[in-house]
């Protein structure tokens, strides 16, 4: 039990050590997606940002061509003139608005005019709200931008004024106007491919705040949160804008994380479950080992009686009653390993999930009581006191396994007389309890005032070969029983408790529930009495391949004065009985396992042949297949009887006798 805890934790500690690495690795992996995509984002914001820039004072600073032009024509730039020059800095589509002269800051000439008349013969020194970006590009004599705001032409744009200073023919400078670019937002940034930041995965915003004070969206979502945002600066002339970036889904990375999370769970939980399944084959090889050891020690005890007496019973020296005493021991060990073989296949067919049960109408009364006889004497045997109360048991049919239902009966109460000293009591009460109409349902409490069972022992109770070692009290049986027991109350659906003390004896208490059945019949199978000489002057064919076991049944029917004809196999056995004069043979005996034909096919051979006697003739079924299933199956083929192996001559001669009355 140490062994399978210890296992069972290391299990847990593999599956807990999996789900750390788990949320350790998501937790790396979520660091290293949300520094990249910091380090992304910055790359992204720094790129565009200087796109941005240099889109924008590349477009401005084509004033500077315009501005020379004036200088070369001393101020007294022709229509002509700005006209080619015009619509050499102009370009379709690059958002420029328009390219104006503006000698007093008076806009004399625009190209093209189309869509500019409005600004025609505007002074913007006079304009309150433009003046200030004038002044400004005078006072640093450098380009000033102006904007963004609402034209006076209509639209959102932005002015660049460059402005241009003249010598007079006295050597003196002086201010004689602007050149001047107007440029439509956004269409003039396309070229810069903000656009493309949200298909990349990023929101975005440019904006500015204006002469007046007023903070402007030159372009992208005017509602992102710029606090949240990277922010780059974009250097224009006499001004700054800002470019704000962020993720368009700010949970992307902790949703790839979570992701992977599920995954490294999913994979720690496989990785448990196949450790779990591991360890699972390791316990059952493992408790197989541990099995076989168990069967194999608590056959040699039997075994080591049978060979040791044997030995001894061959003795010259030793006594008639000596040698009766050993021959008895032998007897005594002989039966001992066969119920630790029965209950060794029991317990292997049950972990096969193999044991099933054959439910059959019962007498509940008749069913209950039939185990009383042989404990009684049993106990009679042991000095033992046994009472029975049926007195709150209703009389009903109902429909169990009976084989199954004594078998559990039968381990509860030769357990209680075994471990109760002489002149102890052993006491069993069946009792009726309440249940659905359809059902009928029972209390069976076996109760003794024997030798108990310690705190340790009652916590493996139910385990295959668990025997408790007691200073004064041998161990009697094979420790399957129980286990037996518990297996086969699952089965039935029923329930199993007890309760122990050293000293003061045990108690158990059984819980079951059957179906009602139609009325079952309550009287014994008809006696037959004395069998002795039933059998003398018959002839039996007897098929089994194993020669001891031949010679064996062979002397036990001489004893009973039966003739008896030997087929090796089952094919053996039919061509025999079929060359046989009808009525010949009284009696069939047939192994199952057997070369050539088994005893199934056989039974089954015989049973169609076209002869008078061939569906009357008995066929009994004499073989180690012991099982209920076994049993069946016989019956199926059209035996009409089982008699188990070894053999029991009181059991062979009953059943031989009863079938051929």
């Amino acid at each position: 039990m140490g062994r399978l805890s210890e296992d069972k934790g290391a299990a847990a500690g593999v599956l807990v050590l999996c789900l750390l690495l788990s949320c350790l690795v998501t937790a790396w992996y979520y660091i290293t997606l949300r520094d990249q995509s910091a380090q992304d984002l910055r790359r992204v914001q720094t790129i565009y940002t200087e796109r941005t820039e240099s889109l924008v004072n590349s477009v401005f600073h084509k004033t500077d061509v315009l501005a020379t032009v004036v200088k070369l024509d001393a101020g007294d730039v022709s229509d002509e003139t700005f006209d080619q020059v015009a619509k050499t800095v102009y370009a379709e589509n690059s958002g420029i608005r328009g390219i104006q002269l503006m000698p007093g800051a008076v806009v004399t000439k625009s190209y093209p005019l189309e869509g500019n008349e409005a600004v025609m013969g505007k002074n913007f020194l006079q304009i309150p709200d433009r003046a200030a970006d004038c002044q400004l590009a005078i006072d640093t004599r450098s380009i000033a931008l102006s904007g963004p705001y609402n034209l006076i032409q209509g639209g959102l744009g932005l002015v660049a004024r460059n402005p241009v200073f003249l010598v007079d023919d006295a050597g003196d400078e002086y201010f004689w106007g602007f050149s001047a670019i107007v440029l439509d937002l956004p269409d003039a940034l396309s070229s810069a491919g903000l656009g493309d930041l949200p298909d990349a995965g990023y929101d975005f915003q440019l904006f500015c705040t204006n002469e007046n004070g007023e903070r402007i969206v030159i372009e992208g979502d005017e509602g992102l949160d710029t606090s949240r945002a990277v922010l780059g600066t974009v250097e224009v002339p006499n001004h700054e804008w800002t470019l704000a970036v962020s993720p368009k889904d700010p949970w992307a990375n902790l949703l790839r994380s979570l992701g992977v999370l599920a995954f490294c769970t999913a994979l720690s939980i496989a990785v448990w479950r196949q450790c779990v399944m591991l360890q699972r084959e390791h316990e059952a090889t493992e408790a197989k080992d541990l099995f076989f050891s168990d069967v194999s020690h608590d056959m040699r005890t039997p075994l080591n009686a049978i060979v040791g007496f044997s030995k001894l019973a061959r003795k010259p020296s030793i006594s008639a009653e000596q040698r009766d005493d050993y021959l008895e021991k032998v007897e005594r060990s002989g039966g001992l390993l066969v119920d630790l073989i029965d209950d060794t296949l029991t317990i292997s067919r049950s972990g096969q999930g193999k044991i099933e049960l054959h439910p059959v109408a019962h007498d509940a009364r008749t069913l209950f009581s039939s185990v009383c006889d042989s404990v009684g004497s049993m106990a009679e045997r042991g000095g033992v006191s046994f009472a029975a109360d049926l007195s709150r048991l209703d009389d009903c049919a109902i429909m169990a396994d009976g084989l199954s239902v004594q078998k559990v009966l039968l381990n509860l109460l030769s357990n209680a007389v075994r471990y109760t000293p002489s002149g102890g009591h052993v006491r069993y009460v069946v009792s009726s309890e309440e249940a659905a109409p359809s059902h009928a349902a029972f209390s069976v409490v076996v109760s003794d005032d024997g030798i108990g069972m310690g705190e340790e022992f009652q916590r493996h109770l139910y385990e295959p070969f668990s025997q408790e070692k007691r200073s004064g009290y041998e161990s009697v049986g094979t420790g399957l029983g129980l286990s037996i027991v518990r297996q086969l109350v699952d089965l039935m659906g029923g329930r199993i408790s007890f309760s122990s003390k050293v000293g003061e004896g045990t108690t158990f208490a059984l819980h079951l529930s059957f179906a009602r059945a139609a009325a079952a019949s309550t009287s014994p199978a008809p006696a037959i009495g004395d069998v002795r000489g039933a059998l003398a002057g018959r002839r039996a064919l007897l098929c089994e391949d194993n020669e001891l076991n031949a010679e064996i049944a062979v002397a036990l029917l001489a004893d009973e004065g039966v003739e008896v004809v030997t087929a090796k196999d089952g094919k053996a056995g039919v061509e025999l009985f079929s060359a046989s004069d009808v009525g010949w043979f009284d009696m069939v005996l047939m192994d199952v396992r057997m070369p050539v034909m088994d005893g199934l096919e056989a039974a089954r051979a015989i049973r169609s042949l076209r002869r008078p006697d061939a569906a009357s003739v008995p066929i009994v079924a004499m073989t180690a297949n012991t099982f209920a299933d076994d049993v069946r199956e016989c019956l199926d083929a059209g035996m009409n009887a089982h008699v188990a192996k070894p053999i029991d001559p009181v059991a062979l001669r009953s059943t031989l006798a009863g079938l051929v009355r």
